[in-house]
């Protein structure tokens, strides 16, 4: 029993690399879109193409990505999909034209989007039901990973212009390298991964007979937990995203803060957010509490950014509404997402289905991205409340695949 605990953590950690990878491309892209607009002489428009086209091209990786493991073995396509990282970054490193930064951009984005609803199968089926949730949702913790290196080293690296951008993505590279390199030359990986799937009755029915997509739209229990699930994510990502890519321009133009204060506000929200995570929610997401803690979350993100919009968005009341809401965004959200997304389908489908759901989300909020800063141009107080709206409607769409869950008697780990 210590030994397979063992070896789902080793199998966990390298495989929530696809995690640490996905998010350190969206927010590296940010954080050198200005080195970018003075190196290669690029106005406005091209910053929101490449923006939006980083967001778009993760979403195509997520729709392809997932079938794709489903159809042909997820250890397979999951590797090539961090070596198809690797290359993407490098290029990114050594691009001296807008042309390879497109073309390294898209590749990269592509297989960071495949990667995930893969990397996510490969861990479900190799994790015992008693620690289900608590694996999974520790996937979130290289996200934030992610965010946070990502950012710390901007800031290290920010007095270097352009070279920024060398090392930021060079460093991805190096990272999506090594991964690879040990999931492909370690024979003693290889084996360890091979041999922990996972099997349970629900599993061994399936194996008898192959569920296809089309059949399991088809069933209403299926098709009402994908809607669902797909409006959580999509309503939770909306607010999460929006401050993720815009707290920093917000503090700074709206609530004119300095840019060191904005960093630093997003550097502790995300470190406070990473303590609650650990400390709270992977303790309980195999218990009981849950969805209390899922309830409690959803409540104090609504009331914080209430509150936020009631005072017009001003400095004080806005950052302690953010810190509130990244630490309650922890106890539901992409965590319980990630969970549900690898419980409530069947397995041969269920990479599929992830990278489906993931894909609309990501292409929605990219459209949503590119009309932000129009939206809190005119209005802060109008965005935070159409936010506040937003988590509203995921808490009713998390209620509705509860009952969902209920009625279906679905497996729920």
């Amino acid at each position: 029993m210590a030994s397979q605990t063992k070896s789902e953590w080793l199998l966990t950690i390298n495989a929530s690399i696809a995690s640490y990878l996905d998010a350190s491309l969206l927010v590296s892209t940010g954080i050198v879109l200005a080195p970018w607009k003075i190196y290669f002489g690029l106005n406005a428009w091209w910053i929101g193409l490449i923006s939006t086209m980083v967001t778009i091209s993760v979403a195509m990786g997520s729709l392809v990505g997932g079938y794709l493991s489903d159809r042909f073995g997820r250890i397979k396509v999951f590797n090539l999909d961090i070596l198809f990282v690797a290359f993407g970054t490098a290029i990114v490193s050594m691009a001296t034209d807008v042309t390879f930064l497109l073309i390294g951009l898209f590749i990269a984005g592509m297989a960071s989007g495949a990667d995930l609803p893969t990397s996510l199968a490969v861990i479900s089926e190799r994790t015992s039901s008693e620690r289900y949730g608590k694996v999974i949702a520790s996937t979130e913790l290289f996200w934030l990973a992610g965010i946070v290196l990502s950012q710390g080293i901007g800031f290290l690296t920010s007095s270097l212009g352009y070279g920024s951008s060398r090392i930021m993505f060079g460093w991805l590279a190096l990272v999506a390298l090594i991964t690879w390199g040990i999931r492909v030359f370690s024979p003693r990986f290889r084996e360890m991964e091979k041999n922990m799937i996972v099997q349970t009755a629900e599993q061994s029915k399936e194996e008898k007979t192959e569920t296809s997509l089309k059949e399991i739209l088809k069933q209403p229990k299926y098709l009402f937990s994908i809607l669902g699930l797909t409006f959580f994510y999509l309503f939770w990502n909306l607010p999460a995203n929006t401050w993720g890519s815009f707290v920093n321009y917000f503090l700074v133009t709206i609530d004119h803060q300095s840019q060191e204060f904005s960093t630093l506000i997003a550097f502790v929200a995300n470190i406070l957010g990473a303590i609650i995570l650990y400390g709270v929610y992977m303790k309980l997401a195999d218990t009981k509490y849950r969805y209390a803690m899922m309830r409690v979350g959803l409540l104090l993100c609504v009331v914080s950014f209430i509150v936020a919009a009631a005072f017009g968005g001003t400095w004080m009341i806005f950052t302690i509404s953010y810190i509130v809401y990244c630490m309650a965004n922890m106890l539901h959200g992409e965590p319980l997402y990630k969970i549900w997304s690898q419980s409530l389908y069947p397995t041969d489908v269920r990479a599929t289905v992830t990278g489906i759901t993931y894909a609309i989300v990501r292409a929605i909020t990219a459209v949503f991205s590119f009309i932000t800063p129009v939206i809190m141009g005119y209005s802060p107080q109008l965005l935070i409340w159409i936010l506040v709206g937003s988590l509203v409607l995921c808490w009713i769409s998390a209620e509705c695949v509860l009952m969902s869950i209920k009625h279906y008697e679905l497996d729920n780990n």
